[in-house]
């Protein structure tokens, strides 16, 4: 190894001593523009707005099917609107619990 490559090693491998002032961190809190004060927000309850827009959609696909469907298991209106009772119900379910976490 060469003259320079070991002082250049030397110097990079040498630790700088950082200094740092007692008051800086009071410095860097002064030289910050004033904080206002944010309101809390409640919480945002998109679930509850998305299932009662979810459950009008369903009850108006049901109203909608209903003169098409006839009761019987071969019929693919009346299999549909069994399938959107099912989910109208589902919703509804959910709606039912309560949620205060």
């Amino acid at each position: 190894m060469s003259d320079f490559e070991q002082r250049l090693t030397q110097a990079l491998e040498q630790q700088p001593d950082v200094m740092i002032p007692a008051e800086f961190a009071a410095r860097m809190r002064a030289a910050l523009p004033a904080q206002t004060q944010l309101r809390a927000r409640g919480p945002v309850r998109v679930g509850r707005t998305v299932a009662m827009v979810s459950g009008a959609v369903l009850l108006a696909a049901m109203c909608w099917l209903a003169p098409h469907s006839s009761a019987s298991f071969r019929s693919a209106a009346f299999d549909m609107e069994l399938v959107l009772l099912a989910e109208l119900a589902g919703v509804v379910a959910w709606m039912g619990m309560r949620r205060d976490a």
